[in-house]
């Protein structure tokens, strides 16, 4: 079942533990396994299983257990600047490349004398 990213944190949760543990079973593991495997308590995994919220950390050690972190991969990667923020990180004071450092020099008018 596909869910939509905009449902209900219960919902999401729900399907989260949902699908943790069919990758459990289908690694042949049950939860005292994988309390020992993520070094975490056997409440902790029964509790992540039922679809109860659970800290961040449980979440990441029980990926890395079951052998799927690759949800992790996009949050490890710094966004990428827009040209506006880029922009605006040149103007700020004290930055070597303001524009303030790059204000054309005075031109003396008239004829140069040879």
């Amino acid at each position: 079942m596909q869910t939509n990213r905009n449902a209900p944190i219960e919902i999401l949760l729900q399907t989260i533990a949902e699908n943790l543990e069919k990758r459990a079973k289908q690694t042949k593991q049950d939860k005292q396994d994988l309390a020992k495997l993520a070094d975490l308590n056997r409440n902790t995994i029964s509790a992540a299983l039922s679809g109860n919220d659970m800290k961040l950390s449980t979440l990441i050690r029980l990926t890395r257990v079951l052998g799927f972190t690759d949800w992790l991969l996009p949050l490890l990667d710094a966004p990428i600047q827009s040209p506006m923020e880029q922009l605006t990180k040149k103007r700020k004071p004290g930055n070597q490349e303001s524009f303030e450092s790059k204000r054309p020099t005075s031109r003396v008018m008239g004829r140069r004398k040879s």
